[in-house]
């Protein structure tokens, strides 16, 4: 263990390849940690939902601990533990007093390593997952991103599913699927955990490793290499439009997804594209395909976009909702922003508003200590350097008006992937 520190943050491997940050917020009384694991919705394979199933079992009982102990344990000491699955990465986050903070680790390091996947609660979740499976399928939002992704992307690419899963898989699913999941991809070598309050750094770095310290190593991929877990480092587009139309009877709404795959947090050209995409869709009341097609045209219920960039390259897309009789209507105001957009590039007025907003809003995001927490953490995950806050001001300011339109130039209008959901379309 030979720990680094800069802007007051401690950053610590343990033996075991563990990752541990950790940032004194004084006088505060309490602490927050947030972790992640490498184990996210990347490895489902052909078991869309795998990732899921196994990270919305695990609070449900230790090889030491009952579901309901876990519950118990963490409400007497008023401290609170989750865990959430995504694409990416599974993620932990807890509150505590400070004092209590040993206590919350113990509870931790059990739900993340030691989990009993009991067979009643592992058919307790599964209903729950399968349930949810079943509204998300008649849900016309839901289903316009399922057959966005399935367009988009090619078969066997992370992203070419929805991470929630499906009811096929999650049947299939018994508990020793869970277990060998969790035994392949849960591993410290894979994760990391960020502690933020009133703690003395170097002894909170021994709490830790005095619970995770034993964690062993179990040969899962780290944070650096999970990005190619699925096909290439980019995704690649579509040629020409692509379109298709779901109808599910009985619905009174259209949702539509326009779009294409974008690139990972990584790329060189992610903070450009990020602010290409806060002006489109983003800024205000929803950026300029708000303003323009819900405000203004007053045809979407709701009209965004939105940009999924991760240790994999998600989707780059225009999601909305509208009257059924507006769809080509709306899909045809969506490209002329675009377009116009791609023209003209940005005003400057909306330069100096987008990058005030994003100085602004990390300000107030680390104005807590799980706000804090949560960003160191990303920081490890995306390897960004434990002096990133002080430089993320210059980096906004240095993304010029010329980079933002290259950006958005690279949102193809001629080549994009649409989906719509709702009523059948008349003849």
């Amino acid at each position: 263990m030979s720990p680094t520190t800069a802007m007051g943050a401690t950053r610590t491997v343990l033996n075991n390849g563990l990752t541990v940050i950790v940032q004194s917020s004084p006088e505060t009384g309490a602490v927050a940690l947030h972790g992640f694991v490498t184990a996210g919705a990347t490895w489902d394979g052909d078991r869309p939902g795998h990732a899921r199933f196994v990270a919305t079992t695990l609070m449900h009982g230790t090889h030491r601990r009952s579901n309901s102990q876990i519950a118990e344990d963490l409400d007497a000491m008023g401290a609170t533990l989750a865990i959430s699955p995504g694409m990416d990465v599974t993620t932990i986050t807890g509150r505590a007093l400070a004092e209590d903070l040993p206590a919350l680790l113990e509870i931790a390091v059990e739900v993340l390593t030691e989990p009993a996947f009991p067979s009643e609660e592992v058919e307790k979740v599964r209903g729950q997952l399968i349930t949810s499976a079943r509204v998300n399928g008649l849900d016309t939002r839901h289903v316009a991103e399922r057959v966005f992704r399935r367009l988009a992307y090619p078969k066997g690419h992370a992203h070419a599913q929805i991470p929630d899963g499906d009811e096929a898989a999650l049947a299939a699913l018994g508990p020793a699927d869970l277990q060998a999941f969790h035994a392949g991809h849960y591993g410290p070598e894979a994760a990391a955990i960020a502690v933020v309050g009133d703690v003395d750094p170097a002894r909170a770095v021994d709490q830790v490793a005095e619970r995770f310290g034993g964690w062993p190593r179990t040969g899962a991929r780290s944070q650096s290499d999970s990005a190619d877990a699925s096909s290439g480092a980019r995704s690649p587009q579509v040629p020409g439009p692509h379109r298709e139309d779901a109808a599910l009877p009985g619905k009174t709404q259209s949702d539509l997804a326009l779009g294409v795959p974008g690139l990972r947090r990584t790329d060189p050209a992610y903070y450009s594209t990020m602010m290409a995409n806060l002006l489109l869709g983003q800024l205000g009341m929803m950026g300029r395909i708000g303003e323009n097609v819900r405000e203004r045209q007053g045809m979407a219920y709701y009209a965004h976009s939105d940009l999924r960039a991760g240790l994999t390259a998600g989707p780059w897309w225009v999601r909305a909702g509208v009257n059924p009789a507006n769809v080509e209507r709306a899909v045809t105001a969506i490209l002329a922003e675009i377009e116009a957009f791609q023209r003209d590039g940005p005003a400057t007025d909306e330069l100096a508003d987008a990058r005030t907003f994003l100085v602004g809003s990390l300000a107030v995001r680390l104005e807590t200590t799980q706000g804090l927490a949560q960003m160191l953490s990303d920081i490890e995950l995306y390897g960004l350097g434990l002096d990133y806050l002080d430089r993320y001001p210059s980096i906004i300011q240095g993304v010029g008006r010329d980079d933002i339109t290259a950006a958005i130039r690279r949102f193809p209008t001629d080549a994009y992937t649409l989906a719509t959901a709702g009523p059948e379309r008349p003849a």
